[in-house]
């Protein structure tokens, strides 16, 4: 049956679930403040990815604590004050750090990942525009054979779900990639991820079929949801709207839209940063790399070589602080040749995460018509076709395509 649906939030998690809900026969409206993928799902290495399968609250984070502390680590920054406004918060995502969780989330993580793979292939050639997707892998790298081996918890969660992957030594990976500084002891290579040279001309493209094929696009400032019967008024900042049904998927600030009709969402936020930079006279990557050891990821991108920092803790609105990404761009141009920054400014975004680091995706427990879809960590654009599909198949009543439980609502008390 046709329902006359609102999508809030206009990143890539919004935009697959309006564009799949609107393919599987709906009437969707996405509503968002800004033009679609240009907060959160703007900023990332282009990773559509396979094999993200370790979430960041396993065990060997309590062992990396004490060094963390120290608040020096590229891949981790955090801002202290804040850290213990929300000790509650850290506490119980600190509780995660268990192997039986840590498998649970790889099983689920995997599933919803190579879901996500399959129609975001078959989505870009429909859209035409394969000429932004890439087949040449994720690549992991280590400067040490201690770095390597400190990656053996991830190896056993891609070897346990099911991922495959390479390993490579110092000499292939000179092979592999000339443009790199023979800096690198071992490297791990994704073999079925993929990549996108460009995840903001990714979602306008999606975008656009989702208009072509009669959806609407209302940009505006959401600033209330309240329910009817049946259905909800959404309330933004140029009117209302009445819809049967609303799929939240706001990213970061879907936990404010949740509050307005009483959910308390365990959601926090990974602040991240990138900067582009001219390519060299080098050769180019062939694909997106993340540094281990170093705490950033260096990728090909269409306006230029994306560096991208590791995680801020800090709160999601503070000012930008822009020690971490300067101090990945130092230490990427150590290993790759690169000329001026093109930004006027590093980018900033905030990725939603839950206290078990895996995203909601399905109805909210109390109001009938209501579902959520966001927590996605830093993975949204690996996995938010996958999510759109299985909001699409429990509001027309079917049988989702994966397990989907992990991923409920109600597994914490909200």
């Amino acid at each position: 049956m046709k329902k006359n649906i609102a999508v809030i939030g206009g990143g890539i998690v919004g935009v697959c679930s309006a564009l799949d809900l609107q393919q599987a026969g709906h009437h969707v409206t996405l509503i968002d403040r800004k033009q679609p993928g240009r907060e959160t799902s703007y900023g990332n290495a282009g990773v559509l990815s396979d094999s993200s399968v370790l979430v960041m609250n396993n065990p060997v984070l309590l062992r990396k604590l004490p060094g963390l502390l120290r608040n020096q680590s590229t891949g981790l920054r955090y801002n202290p004050l804040f850290v213990l406004k929300r000790l509650p918060w850290v506490f119980k995502f600190l509780s995660y750090c268990t192997k039986s969780h840590a498998k649970h989330a790889a099983k689920a993580l995997r599933a919803l990942q190579v879901l996500s793979l399959g129609h975001h292939k078959a989505w870009i050639n429909e859209a035409n525009v394969t000429h932004l997707l890439r087949y040449a892998g994720w690549m992991k790298l280590f400067r040490t054979q201690k770095g390597f081996d400190g990656f053996a918890a991830e190896i056993e969660a891609m070897q346990e779900t099911g991922v495959k992957f390479t390993i490579y030594e110092r000499e292939q990976i000179r092979q592999l990639e000339p443009g790199l500084e023979p800096i690198y002891e071992k490297a791990v290579l994704m073999d079925e991820t993929c990549g996108v040279s460009s995840p903001a001309e990714l979602t306008d493209a999606y975008i656009a079929m989702f208009i072509a094929a009669g959806g609407i696009v209302t940009k505006a400032d959401v600033t209330g949801l309240v329910p009817q019967n049946p259905g909800f008024e959404v309330t933004h900042s140029d009117g209302t709207l009445a819809f049967e049904e609303v799929v939240v998927a706001a990213g970061p600030w879907s936990v404010d839209v949740a509050k307005w009709l009483g959910y308390d969402v365990p959601l926090g936020w990974e602040r991240g940063y990138h900067m582009h930079l001219e390519p060299g006279d080098v050769p180019q990557l062939g694909r997106a790399a993340y540094d281990v050891e170093g705490g950033f990821a260096i990728a090909p991108m269409r306006q230029g070589v994306r560096i991208t920092s590791g995680v801020e803790f800090e709160h999601r609105d503070a000012p930008p602080n822009y020690t971490q990404i300067r101090k990945a761009v130092a230490e990427a141009r150590k290993i790759h040749k690169m000329k001026g920054e093109v930004d006027a400014e590093p980018w900033m975004g905030r990725r939603p995460t839950l206290i078990d680091s895996l995203p909601i995706v399905g109805p909210a427990p109390r109001h009938k018509g209501l579902w959520f879809n966001f927590g996605h960590q830093h993975l949204g654009l690996s996995m938010a076709p996958g999510s759109a599909k299985l909001i699409t198949s429990m509001i027309d009543g079917g049988t989702p395509p994966i397990d989907a439980s992990p991923f409920r609502a109600d597994r914490f008390p909200v």
